[in-house]
């Protein structure tokens, strides 16, 4: 298999995980990195010897080297490239979220033509941990499922950071706040563990700004969200609950749960400081009550191989779609939206 010819357009933070990733993986040729900040892009040349780098992303774009893109920038910044990227007939790796507005993502599938469109939120979903629970529920254990529920409320740290990012609660520059900045992630976990069943329908919602007494943890002019909580009915009787906030007065609390007939799910999306890395299966046996057991614990393998840049690399060779695509972004950017639509509006929402 020939490598992918990739180009990397933001060599910031995570613009550096995107580098790194494809300057060690066998199936890339890393021929190009761009930054607005020319030493930046410059210097992650020089220290993983890519032959070429530019100051902006126009002139990576006109690389006839370049064939395929990652785009690891603000989605405020980042949406305009994705459309132009597309338009020079470039496979992309966007960042998460995939976009600002469900309107984006249909401009992109409009543009996309036999491309490959990778999304970077089902990170979490190459994992061991994700495979365990995708085969429990594919099994028929939870029995029919009622509830999938999402809380993960993160406590005010001692201190706050000497610069916030202004994009990490910025309508403008990330689309909103801890919603579009973490949530992409919960919803594509969750999405990929339930087989996609989840069809959301009505959404009822509500989120508020950074506590005055915390505003120092966030960038002068932050104007999104910093705690949100949402309601959300999906058909077959199912109802999403998804509440997230960061920066809290709250005691840290994070739980990712599938809540069936017969039993329940509690996922470790990430690890907790205090509590097992496993997931645990709760069953109900006549005689004996609920029962517990971990199906999958730290250490065990069995997960899908690879992570995001593998899967967009077969994807492209194998003219396939990789595991999360446009279609899939855009069933997840519709619940964003409409959450804040119905937070903006204090009504319900309905989903098409």
């Amino acid at each position: 298999m020939e490598p992918i010819r990739l180009g990397v357009i933001g060599c910031g933070v995570i613009g550096t995980h995107h580098v790194t990733s494809a300057a060690n993986s066998p199936l890339v040729e890393l021929v190009a990195v761009a930054d607005m900040l020319e030493e930046r892009a410059q210097a992650a040349a020089e220290k993983f010897n890519v032959p070429s780098y530019y100051n902006n992303d126009e002139d990576l774009l006109n690389d006839k080297k370049v064939e395929a893109v990652a785009l690891a920038m603000p989605v405020g910044v980042r949406t305009p490239i994705a459309f132009k990227a597309l338009q020079k007939g470039k496979h992309i790796i966007l960042e998460k979220p995939a976009a600002s507005h469900v309107e984006e993502i249909e401009k992109m599938i409009a543009l996309r033509g036999d491309r490959v469109v990778a999304c970077c939120s089902p990170r979490n979903a190459f994992s061991a941990h994700a495979e365990a629970a995708k085969k429990c529920v594919a099994s028929g254990t939870l029995g029919k499922i009622r509830i999938v529920r999402v809380r993960a409320i993160l406590g005010v740290p001692p201190h706050p950071s000497d610069n916030p990012p202004p994009w990490r609660q910025s309508m403008k520059l990330n689309g909103g706040g801890i919603l579009m900045n973490w949530s992409c992630y919960d919803l594509d976990y969750l999405m990929q563990i339930t087989g996609w069943q989840l069809r959301p329908r009505v959404v009822l919602a509500k989120w508020w700004p950074v506590a005055e007494k915390m505003s120092a943890y966030v960038a002068d002019g932050s104007d999104a969200d910093s705690h949100y909580t949402a309601f959300i009915s999906c058909e077959d009787d199912i109802v999403l609950t998804m509440e997230r906030a960061e920066f809290s007065s709250a005691t840290t609390d994070q739980a990712w749960e599938i809540i069936g007939t017969e039993g329940t799910l509690h996922l470790p999306m990430r690890p907790q400081k205090g509590k097992p890395n496993a997931v645990i299966l709760d069953r109900f046996v006549p005689g004996e009550g609920v029962v517990s057991e971990a199906i999958w614990e730290e250490g065990q393998n069995g997960g899908p191989s690879g992570g995001v840049l593998e899967d967009f690399v077969n994807a492209v060779h194998g003219h396939k779609q990789p595991k999360t695509n446009l279609e899939r972004a855009l069933v997840m950017q519709k619940i964003t939206d409409a959450i804040y639509a119905s937070a903006e509006s204090g009504g319900a929402i309905s989903i098409s």
